[in-house]
């Protein structure tokens, strides 16, 4: 199955045969099979390349007025950036929501259009492409992994980075694993950017990052497992174009059964197989996307790089991975942060 464009990747409970797994993991199998997995939500925004973070400008509070935050749909995962946008602008805010419908959508434009929003953040993919139809306005977007895919970037609309920071990924990976030497990612084109800082941030932990571009789900599936073997962990990124639900099922139940290591975007994935997870925080999210809107001067466009990075990260780690792969470390023990 092809990436389809679509903003969601439902990942199913494992289905694995005992027979087909080690005795050491059988008991952690079974516990994956009594877990009843919701549908989870997959940000098909979120992109970058360059991730430079911008710094706020002191007093930058008097510019920020009148700010439209369009927000995809009521997914927490963005809900929750537009929450810290609000609570941080209060009443120089207007949260609006698409709706799915054209018809309604379309209103929502007109309607932002005729008012007197400048300037806007769109959160998720959806509301990133909505933007597009905007005249003369100032347009940051987040929570969006394939932005070049969808052409989002012009001089006026620019946007912040859906990945964690890589030097905190990898420091933090290395920590729990000291002895992890090799690592591959697999991922669709257009993320040249985001791999050349993530293969200099694994080098300055003692890490050879590889990187294999593929053009559908069912490359993905061939060569990870064909590669697999040369490598000690893996690291997964949101790139619902190659990665679908069978694909992430069946790359996560190969790496269990081969004691592979996987960091993941989502904590949801930790139950079937993930040891780390890794996230942006929803804050420096809203932080950096507003911070964007601060820096713009009078003129019409976004000063800076195509994406901005991110400063935080939240991790947390799956301790009956960590322990069946014999990193139980103190460090491990703790669990995340």
């Amino acid at each position: 199955m092809h990436g389809s464009g679509k903003t969601r990747i439902a990942t199913e409970s494992l289905v694995t045969r005992s027979s087909d797994i080690p005795g050491s993991l059988l008991t952690l199998v079974r516990a994956w099979r009594r877990s009843a997995l919701a549908l989870f939500v997959v940000i098909l925004g979120l992109n970058l390349t360059a991730c430079s973070t911008t710094k706020p400008v002191a007093g930058d509070k008097e510019g920020l007025r009148n700010v439209a935050v369009v927000v995809s749909n009521r997914a927490p995962v963005f809900q929750k950036v537009a929450t810290h946008i609000k609570q941080d602008l209060g009443s120089n805010a207007a949260l609006y929501y698409l709706s799915g419908d054209a018809s309604g959508d379309t209103q929502l434009l007109n309607k932002i259009s005729s008012l007197k929003h400048r300037k806007i953040v769109a959160i998720g993919l959806p509301a990133a492409l909505w933007s597009k139809q905007l005249v003369g306005k100032q347009v940051v977007f987040c929570q969006v992994f394939n932005y070049r895919q969808y052409d989002l970037v012009t001089p006026s609309r620019k946007g912040v980075s859906s990945v964690p920071p890589p030097r905190q990924l990898f420091s933090r990976w290395k920590k729990l694993s000291p002895g992890l030497r090799r690592v591959i990612v697999i991922s669709g084109p257009f993320h040249e950017g985001l791999i050349r800082k993530a293969q200099s941030a694994a080098s300055k932990n003692g890490i050879r990052l590889d990187h294999v571009v593929v053009r559908s789900d069912k490359e993905f599936v061939y060569q990870y497992k064909k590669m697999v073997g040369r490598f000690q962990g893996t690291w997964l990124l949101p790139d619902n174009r190659v990665l679908s639900r069978a694909a992430m099922r069946e790359v996560m139940s190969y790496s269990v059964r081969h004691g592979k290591q996987v960091m993941v975007f989502n904590p949801q994935l930790l139950p079937i197989g993930g040891l780390i997870s890794a996230e942006p925080r929803p804050d420096d999210v809203a932080a950096q996307a507003l911070n964007r809107l601060r820096n713009v001067a009078g003129g019409a466009d976004i000063p800076g790089p195509d994406v901005t990075g991110l400063t935080k990260t939240r991790f947390k780690i799956n301790k009956v991975v960590a322990r069946q792969l014999g990193l139980m470390s103190a460090e491990g023990k703790r669990g995340g942060a």
